[in-house]
């Protein structure tokens, strides 16, 4: 005869529900699976996009080089127009250059921490993007606050020297060469009031003429003597508007581009923090 107890269990056993029989794990395991793998594809797609982003720092890196080059060379002569003030560009040119060189060895930095999963490569990426993000934000703030004042610099340097140093067509100097460039390529003639800002001027007072040969439409007319005003004879505008459509063509180029940038360095920031993050729960587990 089976006692009781005994036959409880047993019926219990019977039909699985006994509480001593180990229980499959199957599922659990399947689940934990199934979300390792799902993290292990995001962590992949997040190095992926931040080797995108690294690329993009470097090409913009170039890019701020070329516009630093620009400023030196290309656009000389505009650099020269500004006369005295024209050292303080060239300073520009350099931050422009220094800045594309460090954005663009950063952004080597940060492919090799992606591409290696190195964290002190993120680390020293992320500490200089951050440097870099903080400057051009301040830089971006100084422009905006002193844009006006900058304007008025640029107005009265450049009518400055248009009136103390040019001495006209046969001059080798930087700044007479320069303007005579101005004159020649954008069909201008003055700074504002075409003829009427050499009166009283250093050419006119050394040379005795109203307007310099490069202020004629045709050059080779016999009415272009430097005496003989007319409207058809001189270029009817004047080189401040020219100078300055060309200014703002570049400006709008060059903040275009700092925004881009700004924007790749803050998403390049937060990837690179997560991506440290996670490279550290991988290695050391909790």
């Amino acid at each position: 005869m089976t006692p009781v107890g005994q036959a409880d269990t047993d019926s219990w056993q019977q039909v699985g529900l006994n509480s001593n029989r180990p229980k499959s794990s199957g599922p659990i395991k399947k689940g934990r699976t199934c979300k390792m793998a799902r993290h292990d594809k995001l962590y992949t797609w997040m190095r992926y996009l931040m080797l995108l982003l690294c690329v993009i720092l470097v090409i913009s890196g170039f890019v701020l080089l070329g516009l630093g080059a620009w400023i030196r060379y290309g656009a000389a002569t505009f650099v020269d127009v500004l006369g005295p003030y024209s050292s303080q560009l060239i300073y520009i040119s350099y931050i422009c250059i220094g800045m594309g060189s460090v954005l663009s060895f950063t952004g080597l930095i940060g492919c090799c921490g992606a591409w290696k999963e190195n964290r002190f490569f993120i680390m020293l990426f992320f500490f200089i993007v951050t440097m870099l993000f903080v400057a051009e934000i301040i830089g971006t703030i100084f422009v905006l606050t002193y844009r006006n004042l900058v304007s008025l610099v640029v107005r009265d340097a450049s009518k400055n020297s248009l009136m103390t140093v040019y001495m006209g067509p046969a001059a080798t100097d930087p700044i007479s060469t320069a303007w005579n460039t101005v004159m020649v390529k954008f069909k201008c003639c003055g700074f504002e009031n075409s003829t009427v800002d050499f009166k009283g001027s250093v050419f006119s007072t050394t040379t005795g003429l109203n307007y310099p040969k490069t202020c004629c439409v045709n050059k080779t007319l016999a009415d272009c003597d430097g005496i003989t005003i007319t409207p058809s004879l001189i270029q009817p505008q004047s080189c401040f508007g020219k100078v300055i459509t060309v200014i703002r063509e570049q400006s709008v180029i060059l903040g275009s581009a700092a925004g881009c940038i700004c924007m790749m360095e803050l998403s390049s920031m937060i990837l690179a923090m997560v991506l440290f993050v996670k490279l550290g729960l991988m290695r050391h587990p909790w």
